[in-house]
């Protein structure tokens, strides 16, 4: 007469298996149902200990710096600045060498002026013609003092963005997404703001405008 064989323990190998778990249809002897059941419940409290982790997170109220997508904008605002300061130092530079330039310009047609104003006040060889070129003349080198006429600043429009801009990306989920539906038909929302990528949270990125 045949006889079945018994399934034996799946965690100690030696014993039959007499218990059936629900969750992993494994079967165990009576002693380690119980160790495996201790296991299950010193995993539930690692279950446990991440959930109250993740509670206190969630009622910590957001300050301006504590996110790392906020710390990131702030990360883009220095460099940002970094790089104005930078260019603004080197066009402040050139013009600074422009104007001393012009200055030298200017102040030999100054002196040329000067000469002839003092010869016609000296010799009193002048009149109302000499008097209103004169200070036609004298009016223009001011003029050309305070704005000169031979170098400007202007915006680079050839060149391609220095300063990436950044926004935000909200994208819309449908509460589906828990079973890995993907919404369709749902165009992204847009805030103002300038650049990033996806981080922390599944539905927020930011991006590269």
């Amino acid at each position: 007469m045949a006889t079945s064989s018994k399934v034996q323990c799946r965690k100690c190998a030696k014993n039959a298996g007499i218990t059936t778990c629900d969750g992993c249809l494994a079967k165990f002897c009576s002693r380690c149902f119980i160790i495996h059941r201790q296991d299950l419940s010193k995993e539930l409290d690692d279950v446990v200990y991440e959930h109250d982790i993740l509670k206190q997170e969630l009622e910590i109220p957001n300050k301006s710096n504590s996110h790392h997508l906020l710390k990131q904008i702030d990360e883009w605002k220095k460099d940002s600045i970094d790089k104005i300061n930078q260019l603004a130092d080197e066009c402040r530079t050139d013009v600074v060498k422009l104007l001393d330039k012009n200055k030298d310009q200017l102040i030999d047609s100054f002196r040329k002026i000067s000469n002839r104003v003092r010869k016609g006040r000296d010799d009193e060889d002048y009149d109302e013609r000499d008097l209103s070129k004169w200070m036609t003349e004298l009016k223009q080198l001011k003029d050309e003092l305070i704005k000169p006429s031979n170098f400007r600043i202007e915006e680079d429009k050839q060149r391609s963005p220095w300063i990436q801009k950044i926004r935000v990306r909200e994208d819309f989920h449908e509460q589906a997404k828990v079973e890995n539906v993907k919404p369709e038909g749902l165009e992204p929302k847009y805030y103002r703001g300038y650049r990033l990528s996806s981080m922390l949270m599944p539905n927020m990125t930011m991006e590269i405008s």
